[in-house]
C-alpha cells in the first residue's frame, strides 16, 4: 500500500458532515493528525504560538499522507510561565485523562493511524503516557511529535545555531506561518535569558530563552524563515513516512 496519497485538498475533520465521514474514514482516509499546545507567553509572538505551529504543520503535511486534520487542543499544561500575563494551563492529571480520552475516541471513529503533532514542551509527558494507554488498548498506531525536538537539525541547518523557548526557531515558523503575529518592536535582546541546567527558577526568568551561550537570538527574516519552516515540515514528513513504512511490516 503506497503511504501517499495523491490528492491535494487538506481535509479537516470539523468541517466534514457525519455522511462525507463515514464514506472517507478509513477507506480512503487511515491516519488523523491531531495538533495539541497550549496558551502561554512567547516573547514577542502570540500568546497561542503552540497552537500557531502545530496547526500549521499539520495542514501542511497532511496531503502527503491519507491524513483527516483534527481541531487543535488548544489548551496545556503551562507551568514556569503562568505567571506571565494571559497564559493558561490545564493540570496534568486533568489533560492527560482528557488526552486519554480524546484518543480513544479518535479510535472508534475509525483510523488506523494518529500523529499527535505537539507544540508545547510541558505536554510531553502526558501525551507519551495517553499515547501507550490507548494503543495498548485499542491497538491504534500511535506517534507523538515533539516538533521543536524533531527538528532541532534543522534550526542548525538553516541558521547555524540553537533554537530555544519563543526564540529563533519559534519565532522562524511564526513569520513563516503568521508575519502579523510577530510584534518585532516588542523584542529586546536584553530579555533574553540563557537557561542554567543546574538551577530551576520558577516562574522562568523570561518567556524568551536560550540553550547555548549567543545562539538562539531572534532573526526576523522572511526568506530564511519560509525556508526553514518548509525544511522542518519536510523533515518531518520522512521521518513519518518511514515510520509508516515499518509499522506496515508488523503483522
Amino acid at each position: 500500500m503506497n503511504i501517499f496519497h495523491g490528492r491535494n485538498d487538506l481535509i479537516k475533520w470539523d468541517e466534514l458532515n457525519w455522511k462525507e465521514f463515514d464514506r472517507l474514514v478509513p477507506f480512503e482516509y487511515d491516519t488523523c493528525i491531531l495538533p495539541v499546545g497550549t496558551i502561554e507567553a512567547h516573547g514577542c509572538t502570540n500568546l497561542g504560538t503552540d497552537n500557531t505551529i502545530p496547526i500549521g504543520i499539520s495542514e501542511r503535511i497532511a496531503d502527503r499522507f491519507k491524513a483527516v486534520v483534527a481541531p487543535i487542543v488548544p489548551y496545556g499544561i503551562t507551568r514556569t510561565l503562568l505567571e506571565y500575563p494571559g497564559s493558561l494551563t490545564i493540570s496534568p492529571e486533568v489533560f492527560q485523562a482528557y488526552m486519554t480520552d480524546l484518543m480513544e475516541s479518535i479510535s472508534r471513529a475509525g483510523f488506523e493511524k494518529l500523529v499527535v503533532i505537539n507544540g508545547h514542551g510541558g505536554n510531553n509527558d502526558a501525551l507519551k503516557n495517553a499515547a501507550f494507554d490507548v494503543s495498548s488498548a485499542t491497538g491504534l498506531r500511535i506517534v507523538v511529535i515533539h516538533w521543536w525536538i524533531l527538528a532541532e537539525n534543522v534550526v542548525k541547518e538553516v541558521y547555524g545555531e540553537r533554537g530555544g523557548h519563543a526564540a529563533l526557531d519559534e519565532t522562524a515558523a511564526i513569520i513563516a506561518l503568521r508575519p502579523d503575529l510577530v510584534r518585532q518592536p516588542d523584542y529586546d535582546a536584553k530579555d533574553v535569558y540563557l537557561f542554567n541546567p543546574g538551577a530551576y527558577a520558577i516562574p522562568s526568568p523570561s518567556p524568551t530563552v536560550i540553550y547555548n551561550q549567543g545562539e538562539g537570538y531572534l532573526n526576523f527574516d522572511q526568506t530564511k524563515a519560509d525556508e526553514y519552516f518548509s525544511k522542518l515540515c519536510e523533515n518531518i514528513i520522512v521521518f513519518l513516512a518511514d515510520v509508516f513504512e515499518r509499522w506496515q511490516k508488523i503483522i
